[in-house]
């Protein structure tokens, strides 16, 4: 390897664990698993689509799925309410795969000051639930994430399925100007999150409101 190869690699390195240091688990809302919180901060994803599920085409191994996404579960497929995403053959429809369920999921982004940050991203992981899991075809050891990237220069959510590595992971990405992101309205600097629905900022809650939400805290 050359050293400029080495250079490059090392920059690299220090930007990924640089990113991993400035996220964190949030705090997934106790009533709504489509919100999360972060410090005085709100993610909110509840109008990211006009109706939940949303289908999703796209590839997978072996053929072509629809990809049923439901942020508060319920997906009409896989017979599981608390299934978040359920993968469905598209040539042979009574395939369903739970590629994720929603109860067990996991907020990862940055929890102080992202409504100061641009170009935010952050993601939800889906894990499956452990109980009898099958080594075979996947079953119990699935995890679907979905990736959210915040772009200015995309006025309406853009949702991608990137695709299936084996029988296993999954993964979808989220592009747009307002897809429930933390945001602060330039006019008022009344701070909330940014309503997918409306593109408005919508206001709160604070810090001392979202500790209510959470009795043990």
């Amino acid at each position: 390897m050359s050293q400029t190869s080495i250079i490059l690699s090392c920059i690299l390195i220090s930007i990924f664990l640089k990113n991993i240091c400035l996220a964190s688990l949030l705090l997934i809302d106790p009533k709504n698993p489509c919100r999360a919180y972060g410090n005085a901060s709100v993610y909110d994803i509840t109008d990211l689509v006009d109706t939940w599920p949303v289908a999703l085409n796209g590839p997978g191994f072996g053929g072509k799925y629809i990809y049923w996404w439901s942020c508060a579960g319920n997906t009409g497929k896989c017979e599981d309410t608390d299934v978040a995403v359920c993968q469905q053959r598209v040539d042979a429809p009574e395939l369903q795969f739970n590629a994720g369920n929603v109860s067990p999921q996991l907020w990862y982004g940055l929890f102080n000051g992202p409504a100061s940050q641009s170009n935010l991203t952050w993601d939800i992981v889906y894990p499956n639930h452990q109980s009898n899991p099958s080594f075979i075809d996947g079953t119990g050891i699935r995890v679907a994430t979905v990736h959210f990237i915040v772009d200015s220069a995309v006025e309406k959510p853009i949702l991608t399925v990137d695709g299936e590595e084996k029988y296993t992971e999954y993964s979808i990405t989220v592009r747009g100007k307002c897809i429930g992101q933390p945001a602060i309205n330039q006019t008022t600097f009344v701070q909330g999150y940014c309503d997918p629905k409306t593109g408005q900022v919508v206001p709160g809650p604070y810090i001392n409101e979202i500790i209510k939400f959470f009795p043990s805290i």
